[in-house]
């Protein structure tokens, strides 16, 4: 076994160890200082106390020396966290125990470090790749106008390069540009875009959110202008598939009475027959069927009103209309309507639910609702109307419902179609002019039903 190698190694990791120098140097400047003091009471020499005063010295700065540079180890590692340079590994194999205990954890933080960057990298990467294969377009920048994120489908819709600067978007669409400077958190906005080689109708979607004190807004972007001209072709389809049976049903009849009376006042060649030769029977006849044919002319007309009446909805006159003494005057006014039928306000309704709108417009509304309501009921056992007048994230809302046997489906899908109706006296404009008059108000009428019965909802 080779010793001296082994000793060699003790030694020089002995001198190396932290404690061990630390005692070292203690003990030396300890003597030093017994020496400087034994020489002043026991000696003659002047030079003496003062080569034991020097030598004190130097050892105290050499202590001084030794604990500056181990603390420099530690210096380095924090500076390579700040630089954010995780190759450094720190010495476990000096200056004894502590430090190696040291060493050992601040080398563990670093890798751990080093992992957590591989893995950041990683995930950083995968959302490139997102961003860069989504078909929605995003855009992010800044209050300064930087742009820190525009994927490729959003340069596409828009189409320009890829930008880093709101400015440089303001020289390509204006318009478009004042429009994401003006969004707010939430807002929802449909653009037309013109600029490109193909008009896009582009949804655009905001959101706002906050990362390292800096505020970030988040904008997305689909073209869904085959979206819209397939459900415009849709509602073209229903609309004329409901023009084509009521205009139908009134020039069938219209053709088969004026062949009837045709051939009534012809003779068996074809010729007409002068009316001082017609029998009485056959004039009623003629006068019946005339009769007939101006009830169908006026329903036409009136038909033809009534489409022209859908397409200029009025504008609304807005005031305060409180809803729940709105929808008391209703059914004030329908009480001799209703008959037997039970129509009350909920009692958990809200008095304090107050829109602007025009109340005698909405008032036309829920009129219309509750007597389709009355007209679900009519075969029913215990029928019942209800008026709710409640609020849904601050917004108003009123709801009729009653406690029929439901809309199947199929009709479901047709209710709010314009001239679509399942009366037989009915012209199918109610529930799309109703659906029309909320919708100017900026809101929406929504139809839940089930065999328990259908709720209508005003949603302001």
């Amino acid at each position: 076994m080779d010793v001296q190698p082994s000793i060699a190694n003790w030694k020089n990791m002995a001198f190396k160890n932290f404690r061990f120098q630390v005692i070292l140097r203690g003990v030396g400047i300890g003597l030093s200082a017994f020496a400087f003091a034994w020489s002043i009471y026991l000696t003659e020499f002047f030079m003496t106390p003062l080569v034991f005063v020097l030598l004190t010295l130097l050892q105290l700065v050499g202590l001084i020396i030794y604990a500056e540079g181990t603390l420099k180890e530690v210096k380095r590692f924090a500076d390579s966290f700040q630089e954010r340079d995780y190759t450094l590994k720190f010495d476990e194999s000096v200056k004894g125990r502590i430090f190696r205990e040291l060493g050992h954890a601040f080398n563990n933080i670093i890798e751990d470090f080093k992992k957590i960057r591989i893995e950041k990298e990683e995930h950083y990467r995968y959302l490139l790749q997102v961003n860069d294969h989504v078909n929605v377009g995003l855009i992010c920048f800044k209050t300064d106008g930087k742009i820190d994120l525009m994927n490729k489908a959003a340069a596409g819709l828009l189409d320009t390069t890829v930008l880093d600067r709101m400015e440089h978007l303001n020289n390509h669409q204006p318009e478009f540009h004042n429009l994401l400077l003006s969004l707010k958190p939430g807002d929802k906005q449909l653009f037309h875009s013109t600029m490109t080689a193909e008009a896009k109708d582009l949804a655009v979607v905001a959101n706002k959110f906050i990362l390292k004190e800096e505020v970030y807004t988040l904008v997305s972007l689909q073209d869904i202008r085959s979206e819209l001209d397939e459900n415009e072709m849709t509602a073209w389809q229903k609309l004329i598939r409901v023009l084509t049976h009521e205009i139908m049903n009134s020039v069938t009849p219209v053709v088969s009475l004026t062949t009837a009376i045709k051939l009534m006042m012809e003779d068996g060649e074809g010729k007409p027959v002068p009316l001082a030769e017609l029998d009485e029977e056959t004039s009623e006849d003629i006068y019946r069927s005339v009769f007939a044919i101006e009830n169908r002319g006026k329903g036409l007309m009136g038909f033809v009103n009534a489409y022209r009446d859908y397409t200029n909805p009025p504008q609304p006159e807005l005031e305060t209309v409180n809803l729940l003494a709105l929808a008391s005057d209703t059914l004030q006014v329908l009480k001799s309507e209703l008959g037997g039928i039970e129509a009350v306000i909920d009692p958990k309704s809200r008095e304090d639910v107050q829109v602007q709108a025009d109340g005698k417009l909405i008032g036309q509304v829920m009129i219309n609702l509750v007597k389709n309501a009355r007209e679900a009921l009519s075969s029913f056992d215990t029928p019942t109307i209800k008026l709710m007048i409640d609020k849904e994230v601050g917004k108003g809302r009123v709801i009729v419902t009653d406690n029929g046997p439901g809309i199947s489906p199929e009709v479901l899908e047709e209710i709010f179609v314009p001239f679509f109706t399942t009366k037989e006296k009915g012209n199918g404009i109610g529930l799309s002019l109703s659906k029309q008059i909320m919708k100017i108000h900026g809101g929406d009428l929504q139809v839940k039903t089930s065999t328990k019965g259908t709720a209508f909802t005003l949603q302001f």
